[in-house]
């Protein structure tokens, strides 16, 4: 079983980079370890100190390679993509690993409509998936939960409350949103896979916002969630205000030189996708830890 899971993915991930290189992106390798670390909301980079030329120095590894490769965007401009490890700390669960492979990829010129297609196609020629659908997250939340989503939070508290939820008032609006969104994902993309989109502007990442709605989705396949991608939020100053925003109250510096390449950054849109949940949904498990590797 383990010599069989090991050719499996083996050949899943060529069969990956076959998809992408025969539509002319240029396969891309960036460092792991980093002098700044990935700034999200949500995710915690793994801190290590190396010693280099006798000095001791702060380091991090890569909870993504997006920002080394939106470096590389802003100087090269082309369609690019990566296989890399990452790193998150604190991860744990089923569906979880301190540790995973991620795919990583954008398009120039493109939107986040475009790369829902595109990894459409990429499902297909996987033999995951024929066909998918798209959901407005508003839409899930109703059908799901049962809760007319808002972001205002008072009017999202109100609403909870008409509904019978429980919380503390002193709860936020995001951390009430998770709290529900946790028990939405697992009724997502179970019969195909389902892309949810329409987040709110609270919930934008590094995604362009318009008309109130960030240009995000994430995908789900069986309950799972295997994708994140949206178009690029190109604006400097805006993005500085998120990393801003996003560090808040976390010792964690500022990458000067990513916000300085968005001085030359063109209009794209950019993907991640968890390899290992990607290939463990293929391969009908129920854990990461029956991969095996």
């Amino acid at each position: 079983m383990v010599h069989t899971m090991l050719l499996e993915w083996s050949s899943f991930v060529q069969k990956v980079r076959e998809f992408f290189t025969a539509r002319g992106y240029l396969e891309v390798h960036t460092p792991t370890l980093l002098p700044y670390p990935n700034i999200d909301l949500n995710v915690e980079p793994v801190e290590v100190k190396v010693i280099e030329c006798g000095k001791e120095l702060r380091r991090w590894l890569q909870t993504s390679p997006e920002f080394s490769m939106k470096k590389l965007l802003s100087s090269h401009r082309r369609d690019i993509f990566q296989v890399a490890k990452v790193f998150r700390n604190g991860e744990c669960g089923p569906l979880h690993r301190v540790e995973f492979t991620m795919l990583e990829w954008y398009k120039v010129g493109a939107d986040y409509g475009y790369l829902i297609r595109e990894i459409g196609e990429l499902l297909l020629f996987l033999g995951i998936a024929q066909s998918y659908k798209v959901t407005r997250l508003e839409h899930a939340f109703e059908e799901h939960a049962g809760v007319i989503l808002s972001e205002e939070e008072e009017v999202f508290k109100n609403n909870l409350l008409a509904y019978g939820y429980q919380f503390d008032d002193r709860e936020s609006w995001e951390e009430l949103f998770f709290r529900i969104y946790i028990q939405v994902e697992r009724k997502l993309g179970l019969q195909e896979p389902e892309f949810i989109t329409h987040f709110p502007r609270r919930l934008s990442s590094y995604a362009k916002v318009r008309e109130g709605y960030a240009e995000r989705f994430e995908l789900y396949i069986k309950g799972v969630e295997v994708a994140n991608g949206w178009t690029e939020e190109t604006d400097a100053e805006e993005v500085r205000r998120r990393m801003e925003e996003y560090r808040a109250g976390r010792d964690l510096p500022l990458d000067e030189e990513l916000l300085k390449a968005y001085q030359n950054f063109p209009p794209c849109a950019g993907c991640s996708i968890g390899l290992d949940r990607l290939f463990m949904v293929r391969m009908g498990l129920k854990s990461l830890e029956e991969l095996y590797f």
